[in-house]
């Protein structure tokens, strides 16, 4: 890991703009049907720069955590693809802390092959304590400051209110939790929970497809996916899944998710990609008017 004195500002997608650069190998199991770096890998990624930052900065190392001195849960991530990334070659990835509140901050990532950025993303983590979240130590804050890069305040769009009614989302996929999913805190890792709704997107494709032999088409796979987690999803359980369409322009479609424990929502995704891709014979499949009927109901 490599440390340079900067700041970030307008695009995030320049190295020199990032205070930290951690080389990172792509492996064949990060490759989606596509052959290419799947999103779920790169929050994986994501995982794997933050963990490497809070050890290396203020100590919060597997010892740290499961001693309960530094207890951090991932409240929000996102990804955006800009270009394809690959299984061939290294590639670094830049990570800074963009914000840090009384109980949260929040972190900018890019990824980068050479000195080309092939994909961005944010996350956000808060600390807590026995009672929900906690003010961030003064040792903490000191070793986040140190990482700090300059950048605008992110949206936080208004998740709430019909995002939160499990009958508004049209499609359904049940999923049952898995033994392999669960992280150190013994609930399931935020990289399955992103899986999650890409699996699910990748049921809705499906089912506007007619089940196809091998999987939705590789150009459907969302080039952008934002993943608020609301609460833990515990092992073992059966959770419902929704999803519904938000929006349909002339290329692309915007869904948003929900995580549902009965009636509760305990997690929300958004995720954007395109609604035709080339078919396997080489003509385009088109999918907007298959999806209309999916759109939300409020």
């Amino acid at each position: 890991m490599t440390t340079t004195q900067t700041t970030l500002s307008g695009t995030r997608q320049d190295p020199s703009l990032y205070p930290v650069l951690i080389e990172h190998e792509a492996r064949y199991s990060d490759l989606d049907p596509s052959r290419r770096i799947g999103r779920d890998a790169l929050v994986r990624w994501f995982e794997d720069a933050r963990v490497a930052v809070e050890r290396d900065a203020f100590g919060a190392d597997l010892v740290a955590r499961l001693q309960a001195r530094v207890k951090l849960l991932l409240a929000a991530v996102r990804v955006d693809v800009i270009a394809p990334l690959r299984v061939a070659g290294r590639y670094r990835i830049g990570i800074g802390v963009s914000h840090i509140g009384v109980s949260s901050f929040t972190y900018a990532y890019a990824v980068f092959a050479g000195q080309e950025c092939v994909a961005t993303g944010e996350s956000v983590s808060v600390h807590v304590g026995a009672n929900g979240p906690a003010p961030l130590s003064d040792e903490v804050r000191g070793a986040l400051a140190t990482i700090q890069v300059d950048a605008p305040a992110s949206e936080r769009p208004d998740r709430g209110g019909a995002r939160l009614v499990r009958e508004n989302y049209p499609f359904r996929v049940d999923v049952r939790t898995r033994f392999g999913d669960l992280d150190t805190n013994r609930h399931v890792n935020n990289v399955a929970l992103a899986g999650w709704y890409l699996d699910g997107l990748a049921e809705l494709h499906q089912d506007v497809l007619g089940y196809p032999t091998g999987g939705p088409l590789d150009g459907l796979s969302p080039s952008s996916l934002t993943v608020q987690y609301r609460d833990e999803v515990e092992y073992p359980n059966i959770y419902q899944l929704r999803i519904g369409v938000l929006e349909i322009d002339t290329d692309t479609v915007r869904y948003a998710c929900g995580l549902f424990d009965g009636a509760r929502c305990i997690g929300l995704a958004e995720a954007e990609g395109s609604h035709h891709a080339p078919g396997i014979d080489g003509d385009p499949v088109r999918l907007a008017d298959a999806l209309a009927p999916f759109h939300m109901k409020a």
